[in-house]
C-alpha cells in the first residue's frame, strides 16, 4: 500500500502544474480553427471545388495575425511562397480581421465559401458559420477549444489506476467524470450515462469498424490460442522450443527476435508474442512482466521505423497533407519519413534497451522484485491462477503434442494478415488509378518499392488482421475435429472458454480506454495541451520540447496516434520557420522534429495505463496491467532521458552526427545496465525447475 500511495503520489506532484498552466488564447483558438478547416469538404460531386475561402475571425484580446494566417495556411494545406515573392494564396486584413485563402490547381467549375468563427461560451467549443449558406449544416465543423479542466478525466483514470491497482475502476471513473463534463456544458447535469453510453459507447465505438475489427481480431485470436492449446499444439510448440530455450536468457531472446520479426503490424505483433511465448516463460520462471515489457516495448518502436508497415502509412499521413505549406510537395512525405529514421532515438534505444535486458540477465527497479519473485516459483505479474478460466484451456489428455499443430494455425494468421494487407491496399490503389489519380497511377507504373509503399499506406489492415485471425481460427478449428482431437463439440467449447479471461482483462478495458480517448477528443484535452506547451518553444530546443509535449499529450490521451494527428500539423510550419536561426537549417529542424513527435508520442504511450496497446501487451501476455505499466516505465524512462540527453540535445545544439548520439546512448544504456541493474538471484526452486541463466 506505501509504494501505491507513493506511486499516487508522485504522479501527483508531476501532473498537478499542468492544471495551473495557462494556454495562450490566440493559439488556442488558431489551433482549433486549424482542425476545423482540415474537416471542410474542399471538393463537391455536384458544386464543384473552392476555390476561395474567405474568413471574418474575430479574437477578443491581443490580435495574432501570423499564428491565425499559419492556422489557416495548415488547416487549408496552402502552398508557401517563395522568399520575397508576394503570397498568391493567402492574403490578410488585419483591420477588418479578414483572411482571404485561395485553393491552387482544383479544376471545373468553383465556388466561394464565406465562414465566420463563433465561440459557444456556454459548451466551450468553436464552430465554422457559412455565411454564404453553401455548406449543409453537417459540414459545418465544430471542436472544442480546451481548457485546462478538460485534463481532469484523463489525469484523474491514470491516479486512480496507480492508487488502486485497478484499471476498471480507474478508468470508469475518468470516463463518468468526463461525460458528465460533457453533459453539463450541455445543460444536462444528469446525463452523464447518456453521453457516456449512448453517444461514446453506442454512438461512436461501436459503430466504427476499426474498433470492431479490433475487438474481433483479439477475440478470435483468443480463442485461437485457446484450441491450439486444447489440442496440443502449444505443448508441441513448448517441446519444440525448449530444445533453444535452455535458460531464461533465451527464452527471453526467442521473445525478443519474434517481436522484432513481426515488425508490419503491431497489434499483430503484441498478440502474436505474448499468445505463443507465454508457457515458455512460465517453464524457466520468468515472470509475465518481463514478457509484457519485451512484447510491448518492441511492437510500436519496430513498427514505427520500418520501411514498410502499417505504422509508416500513418505517420505520413500525419504530416504529408502539410508539406507544401514549407514549399515541400505532399508527394515527399515518404522520403522525408526514410530521413527522420537515423534520429529516431527513442525507439531504436528502446530496442536495444531491451536486447541489453536479454543479453545480459540484469534489472532494476520493480522489475527486479518481480522476477525474482518469479524465479522463486510465485509470479505476482501473472493473471493466470490455478482455478480460473485459463486453467481450464490445457491440454486435452492423452492428445499428442505435435508442433505443427501450434506453428500452422499462427503462420496462416502472419502470412494471411500480410497478404490480405497487400490485396486490401493493392486493390484501392489500382482502383484510384482506374478513376484518374496521378499518385496512384504513378505507383502502379513505377512498381516495386513505391508500389510497396503506396499499397500499404492505401490498406485496411485492421480488417486484415481481423480476417487473418478468422482464418487462423477456422484452421485451428478444422484440424482439431479433422485430426479427431477434439470432439466438434469440446471444440465450441473450448473456443468460448478462451474468451473468457478477455472479457475483463483485454475488451472490456479496451472499450473503456477509447471511451475516455473519445472523451478526451470531445473536451479538446490535447489541443490545450498543445496550445499551453507551444508557447514555451524555441528554435534549439523545439525537438526536446516537442518530444516531451507529445509525451503529455499521449500519455494523457492514452493513443500515440491520436497524439501524431493532433501535433504534426502544427509542426511542420513551425519547425520550417524556426529552423532558419538553428545550425541545422529550416529542413534539418523539420526532420529532427517530426521524428520528435513521433518519439514522444511512443514514449507516452508506453508510460500511459490508458493505452490500448499498453493493455493488449498485458492481456497478451496474461500480466497484471498495472504491474505491467509500473514495471515498464522505469525501463521506458530510462530510454527517453538517454534519448533526449545524448540524441535530440546534442544533435540539435551541437549538430552531432546522429550515429555518434546513437553509439553514445548504446554505450549509455549498456553502463547503466552493468552499474545500476542487479542480475537475479537464482534459488534452489529456480534450479530444480531447470537452467535460468
Amino acid at each position: 500500500m506505501r509504494a501505491r500511495l507513493l506511486s499516487a503520489a508522485l504522479f501527483a506532484v508531476l501532473a498537478l502544474p499542468l492544471l495551473f498552466t495557462s494556454a495562450d488564447p490566440v493559439l488556442l483558438q488558431s489551433l482549433t480553427v486549424q482542425r476545423l478547416l482540415q474537416d471542410i469538404p474542399l471538393d463537391d460531386a455536384e458544386r464543384g471545388p473552392i476555390a476561395q475561402v474567405e474568413f471574418a475571425w474575430t479574437l477578443e484580446g491581443d490580435v495574432d495575425g501570423h499564428a491565425r494566417a499559419d492556422a489557416i495556411r495548415a488547416g487549408l494545406r496552402l502552398p508557401r511562397p517563395e522568399d520575397g515573392e508576394a503570397d498568391p494564396y493567402l492574403s490578410v486584413d488585419l483591420e477588418n480581421e479578414l483572411f482571404l485563402a485561395r485553393i491552387p490547381e482544383r479544376a471545373g467549375a468553383t465556388r466561394t465559401l464565406l465562414l465566420r468563427t463563433e465561440i459557444d461560451e456556454a459548451l466551450g467549443r468553436l464552430q465554422l458559420v457559412d455565411v454564404a449558406e453553401q455548406l449543409a449544416p453537417a459540414d459545418r465543423p465544430v471542436a472544442p477549444l480546451g481548457s485546462r479542466w478538460a485534463l481532469l478525466p484523463p489525469l484523474l483514470a491514470i491516479l486512480l489506476a496507480f492508487l488502486l491497482r485497478g484499471t476498471l475502476i480507474a478508468l470508469s471513473a475518468g470516463v463518468l467524470l468526463g461525460a458528465g463534463m460533457i453533459a453539463a456544458g450541455e445543460g444536462q447535469v444528469l446525463g452523464l450515462f447518456e453521453v457516456a453510453i449512448g453517444d461514446i459507447l453506442f454512438g461512436e465505438i461501436l459503430t466504427s469498424s476499426f474498433h470492431l475489427y479490433i475487438l474481433g481480431f483479439v477475440l478470435l485470436l483468443s480463442s485461437t490460442v485457446a484450441v491450439v492449446t486444447r489440442m496440443g499444439g502449444i505443448d508441441g510448440m513448448v517441446q519444440a522450443l525448449l530444445r533453444f530455450a535452455k535458460s531464461s536468457r533465451s527464452v527471453q531472446a526467442i521473445a525478443y527476435a519474434l517481436g522484432l520479426g513481426i515488425f508490419f503490424d503491431d497489434y499483430a505483433n503484441t498478440i502474436i508474442v505474448g499468445n505463443s511465448c507465454g508457457p515458455l516463460f512460465d517453464r524457466k520462471r520468468v515472470s509475465r512482466a518481463k514478457l509484457a515489457y519485451i512484447v510491448d516495448s518492441t511492437a510500436a518502436p519496430i513498427a514505427g521505423i520500418a520501411i514498410l508497415s502499417t505504422w509508416v502509412a500513418y505517420q505520413i499521413s500525419t504530416y504529408a497533407p502539410q508539406l507544401p505549406t514549407v514549399g515541400i510537395e505532399a508527394s515527399q512525405g515518404y522520403a522525408l519519413f526514410l530521413e527522420t529514421i537515423p534520429y529516431r532515438f527513442y525507439c531504436m534505444l528502446a530496442i536495444v534497451m531491451v536486447g541489453l535486458v536479454v543479453l545480459l540477465q540484469r534489472d532494476f527497479g520493480p522489475m527486479k522484485a518481480v522476477e525474482q519473485a518469479a524465479r522463486d516459483g510465485e509470479d505476482p505479474s501473472s493473471v493466470l491462477r490455478d482455478d480460473g478460466p485459463e486453467a481450464m484451456t490445457v491440454a486435452k489428455p492423452g492428445v499428442p503434442a505435435h508442433w505443427w499443430n501450434g506453428v500452422l494455425p499462427l503462420a496462416l494468421m502472419i502470412l494471411g494478415t500480410a497478404g490480405l494487407i497487400y490485396s486490401f491496399g493493392a486493390a484501392v490503389v489500382r482502383a484510384d488509378a482506374a478513376a484518374g489519380d496521378a499518385s496512384a497511377q504513378a505507383a502502379v507504373d513505377a512498381g516495386g518499392f513505391e508500389w510497396l509503399r503506396s499499397v500499404l499506406g492505401s490498406s485496411d489492415s485492421t480488417a486484415a488482421i481481423f480476417y487473418g485471425s478468422l482464418a487462423a481460427f477456422g484452421l485451428a478449428m478444422l484440424m482439431a475435429v479433422g485430426q479427431r482431437l477434439l470432439t466438434p463439440r469440446e471444440a465450441s467449447i473450448t473456443a468460448t472458454r478462451g474468451l473468457g479471461p478477455l472479457m475483463k482483462d483485454a475488451v472490456l478495458i479496451l472499450l473503456l480506454a477509447w471511451s475516455i480517448g473519445s472523451v478526451c477528443t470531445e473536451l479538446g484535452t490535447a489541443t490545450y495541451l498543445v496550445a499551453a506547451f507551444e508557447g514555451l518553444i524555441s528554435g534549439t530546443w523545439l525537438p526536446v520540447i516537442l518530444f516531451l509535449t507529445s509525451c503529455f499529450v499521449a500519455f494523457a490521451t492514452g493513443s500515440s496516434w491520436t497524439t501524431m494527428a493532433i501535433m504534426q500539423p502544427n509542426v511542420v510550419l513551425l519547425a520550417y520557420q524556426l529552423g532558419e536561426g538553428t545550425p541545422y537549417g529550416s529542413h534539418g529542424l523539420l526532420i529532427l522534429s517530426i521524428g520528435a513527435v513521433l518519439e514522444g508520442a511512443i514514449f507516452g504511450d508506453h508510460c500511459s495505463p490508458i493505452s490500448d496497446t499498453t493493455i493488449l501487451s498485458s492481456a497478451a501476455s496474461k500480466c497484471n496491467h498495472i504491474e505491467h505499466v509500473r514495471t515498464q516505465a522505469p525501463y521506458a524512462l530510462v530510454t527517453a532521458f538517454i534519448a533526449i540527453t545524448l540524441g535530440y540535445l546534442p544533435v540539435a545544439l551541437l549538430g552531432t552526427p546522429w550515429w555518434v548520439s546513437l553509439l553514445l546512448g548504446t554505450v549509455a544504456i549498456f553502463a547503466f545496465l552493468r552499474v545500476v541493474a542487479k542480475p537475479v538471484q537464482t534459488s534452489a526452486n529456480t534450479l530444480a525447475a531447470g537452467p535460468t541463466g
